[in-house]
């Protein structure tokens, strides 16, 4: 069928809807020619709470990936630190296989990343400051237990 589209159906307010991958106008900035950018995250009115759901246990059964990489937290406009401190990932095996990649904040401002308030680290003494810590290929116990506001993820690729 010649005629046939894909669409990615997503719940971004401020992307389309049925986003075309022929429709380069409404590719979320993350593909290959997107220039639909996310706005910071709406709030709860009522609580003053991001209304975007983010995380396993506030949408079971849901693939949250769009929602991930379209989000900009409520308090920070994109590309600008507003007194907001450095959000740290540290790559706790090393970059492995990701070896463009290097210490510090310059691959998120280079990239033009909405969220560009983070940098990486590879030093093992800031296990327990460290807001996500990214293991690749195996889990290595830090030495700690994990802090209410830690991530960590663990990433397998086989």
């Amino acid at each position: 069928m010649a005629n046939e589209r894909t669409a990615v159906d997503t719940k971004v307010s401020n992307v389309c809807e049925d986003v075309s991958y022929e429709d380069e106008k409404c590719r979320p900035w993350y593909m290959s020619g997107g220039t639909q950018w996310p706005l910071p995250a709406a709030k709860s009115p009522k609580s003053g709470r991001r209304m975007a759901l983010l995380w396993p246990e506030e949408a079971p059964g849901s693939d949250r990936i769009t929602d991930q990489l379209m989000f900009v937290p409520p308090s920070s406009p994109a590309g600008g630190l507003s007194g907001q401190r450095l959000k740290m990932i540290l790559f706790y095996n090393g970059l492995g296989t990701h070896k463009p990649l290097k210490p510090g904040r310059d691959m998120f401002t280079d990239a033009r990343c909405p969220v560009d308030t983070c940098t990486i680290s590879l030093d093992w003494k800031q296990t327990a400051e460290a807001d996500a810590i990214v293991y690749f290929d195996r889990f290595s116990h830090p030495g700690h237990s994990r802090p209410p506001r830690q991530v960590r993820v663990l990433h397998l690729l086989y």
